[in-house]
């Protein structure tokens, strides 16, 4: 009999979000104006769970919801007892309280423990199920690093559970393809990406839920060890409002006038993505720099303000040397500065003038992805990212390369800017299985311990990083499209990475620092970075890492893969992607076909069909073809989305895109705000007219 706790969270209405919903001051997100809702991927986790047990027979099996947040968060819980929880626990205390994935995780997987000891008994016949990630964080992270506290196998972006032969097989999604699983042992965590088969709640139901006790518990209930902002291992320096989209967003009134743009759009010379703006000066470390009391490279405006006015008045002083300063010129300083900072301040910052030394040392180091021989794209951008970091700390860029018979890889990695490859080969490591591969990149890293540690944002990267970060004690930030070296002289930190980051779908900015940790992590999303040319002349040092793996390491048994048919050439210079407007795979096939072959003999070109998500899952084309977060991140020099809604993971897989141009039904599609030429209509009544109109151009 397997018992099931579906973790959930309650998260702001992002669908909601207005500019009264910032702090004009801060930048940040003011949630008490925004409606709080279940996140959607909790849902649908809460109806695979009760799927599970239905399927499997097992009627004596209990759901218990569990969630940690505010009093409030109680709201959810009863949505869960509404629908098919049989309990709800409530993990409550003033003292979680701003706590990063870290902090999340390790209470969560404490009250896990309790409720297998409390209410099953101690039986291990158990499944945790979540989201994928929620919407206010985006992460992905707390699932896996729960897995990790407990030492459970964990089963990333699942979309279906089935009963067979007495054990469950999970349909998931991976690079490419999907893959059919089961988890070895039990328990083992589950993230669900889609189950698209909701519950609905009964009157009776619902009465029940609104009367039936929610379990409370605090922080000296589960008796975790790390907990709120001082148990984190990350810490957030500044939340602000994303720039202002550099796309047109214009809309297009009609075919003839699309087909012009189109034809314009490729022809034209085309400004990179990746090139606009100003290109920020490189970091130098303290001790490099001309003059002494430089502090230009601070993590706020208001830092490096405050510390433009400190030189400038220390040099009006006659000042040589930061230990000259005294009582006697410390209230000189602070008269001179008028109200620019207080007493306080000024003690920090002398104090931070002192530091030249950076707060971390060691390697730049890249996790590389590979499949079937191939390195993932996201990995030599990571490397370019990489090298571009070394160099402002004068140390090495490495690459932690894990598999079997994986040495032939190496050149390109190294020409890439890589130089050294911390080679990892097991007959084990063969596969990718994410406990086996947590063991041998967590094995590495204690070893030479590197600085930095950067993953793809892949679906595997996802699954990866956070187990690793967790399993060696470090920080760990998400989804990350920009890296700097900036120091926080203030807090005692020198060339720190600073690691910002979209999150609540995109509504806001973060620039997080790593903090309580030997290295700092992070993932970056697939695409935003632009890929370096390779330099088949630069050397490099092969170095062979020895981990002990044995079987017991595996956590999965794979039933089977399914990729893709084919071949796509996602280089293209061109890129004509279908999804769920298309409506049948008849006309995805008809419509997407003829545009691409007729915008490639009008042009020219290499022309490649792609797809959404829902376009692959719905059966209109193979897997091979998907592009977005979960697929292929793609940049051709015209991306055409054809009845594409725009969800946030497929926009970061084509933001590098130099003109995006879409059409669709939908006249609040969000893909309209992200795009630089749309049309509204069918794509049925346009894209015929938009070949035929292609043909007058």
């Amino acid at each position: 009999m397997s018992n099931y706790i579906v973790l959930v969270k309650q998260v702001p209405d992002i669908t909601q979000i207005t500019d009264n919903a910032f702090d004009p001051e801060t930048g940040t997100l003011i949630r008490s104006r925004l409606a709080s809702v279940i996140n959607e991927l909790d849902t649908q986790a809460l109806a695979l769970a009760n799927q599970m047990r239905q399927d499997s027979g097992d009627q004596d099996g209990k759901i218990v919801a569990l969630t940690m947040g505010p009093p409030m968060a109680e709201e959810v819980l009863r949505y869960c007892l509404s629908r098919c929880a049989d309990m709800a626990v409530l993990l409550t205390d003033r003292a979680l309280g701003g706590a990063d994935t870290w902090a999340t995780a390790n209470p969560l997987a404490y009250a896990v423990r309790k409720i297998v000891k409390d209410f099953f008994n101690g039986d291990n016949d158990y499944y945790v199920v979540s989201g994928m990630q929620s919407v206010d964080g985006d992460t992905a992270q707390v699932p896996p690093q729960i897995a990790e506290e407990l030492s459970l196998p964990c089963i990333a972006y699942v979309t279906k559970a089935e009963f067979l032969n007495g054990r469950f097989e999970f349909t998931r999604i991976i690079s490419g393809g999907s893959q059919v699983v089961t988890a070895r042992k039990l328990p083992a965590v589950i993230t669900v990406a889609k189950y698209e088969y909701p519950l609905f709640a009964t009157f009776a139901a619902a009465r029940w839920a609104n009367k039936v006790e929610v379990i409370r518990w605090g922080g000296d209930d589960v008796k975790a060890r790390y907990i709120g902002a001082k148990g984190s291992r990350t810490r957030v320096i500044r939340v602000f409002p994303p720039a202002k989209s550099t796309r047109r967003c214009r809309q297009v009134s009609n075919v003839k006038t699309l087909a012009k743009l189109l034809v314009e759009s490729y022809k034209g010379d085309g400004e990179k993505i990746g090139e606009r703006g100003e290109q920020q000066r490189r970091y130098q470390l303290p001790d490099r720099r001309a003059d002494k009391f430089d502090r230009s490279f601070e993590a706020t405006q208001k830092a490096n303000e405050d510390f433009k006015i400190l030189g400038e008045t220390i040099r009006e002083l006659g000042i040589s040397e930061v230990n000259q300063i005294d009582e006697y010129l410390k209230g000189r300083i602070l008269h001179a500065a008028g109200e620019h900072f207080h007493k306080g301040a000024l003690e920090d910052m002398i104090n931070g003038l002192q530091l030249t030394n950076p707060s971390f040392d060691g390697e730049v180091w890249v996790v590389a992805e590979h499949t079937a021989g191939e390195i993932h794209p996201a990995t030599f951008e990571l490397i370019g990212k990489a090298r571009e970091l070394a160099d402002s700390l004068e140390t090495k860029v490495g690459v932690c390369l894990a598999g079997y018979k994986v040495e032939s890889m190496t050149k390109g990695l190294i020409a890439a800017g890589a130089d050294k490859i911390y080679i990892i080969e097991d007959k084990l490591l063969e596969v990718f299985d994410p406990t086996a591969y947590r063991k041998a990149a967590a094995d590495a890293i204690t070893n030479y311990w590197p600085q930095i540690v950067l993953f793809g944002a892949t679906a595997r990267g996802r699954m990866l990083a956070p187990m690793v970060s967790y399993r060696v004690g470090c920080g760990l930030t998400a989804d990350c499209t920009s890296f700097d070296i900036r120091d926080s002289s203030r807090k005692g930190q020198i060339a720190i990475l600073l690691q910002t980051r979209p999150a609540l779908g995109g509504n806001v900015m973060a620039t997080i620092c790593t903090k309580d940790s030997r290295s700092q992590m992070a993932t970056a999303r697939p695409g935003v970075i632009k890929r370096p040319p390779p330099d088949v002349r630069r050397t490099g040092e092969l170095i062979r890492h020895k981990v002990k793996l044995t079987d017991d390491d595996i956590s999965l048994e794979i039933i089977k893969t399914e990729l893709g048919a084919g071949e796509v050439n996602f280089n293209a210079e061109i890129i004509v992607s279908g999804g769920r407007g298309m409506q049948s795979r008849d006309n995805y096939e008809r419509l997407a076909g003829s545009l691409c072959a007729y915008l490639g003999r009008k042009l020219n070109c290499q022309v490649e069909k792609g797809a959404s998500r829902a376009a692959v899952e719905q059966g209109f084309v193979e897997r091979i073809h998907q592009v977005g977060q979960t697929g292929t991140s793609v940049g051709p020099k015209l991306y055409i989305a054809l009845g594409i809604s725009g969800a946030i993971q497929h926009m970061i897989g084509v933001a590098n895109s130099e003109t995006i141009v879409a059409i669709n039904s939908d006249p609040n599609a969000p893909i309209f705000k992200h795009c630089d030429y749309y049309i509204i209509g069918t794509v049925e009544d346009v894209v015929p007219e938009l070949v035929q109109a292609l043909e007058a151009v």
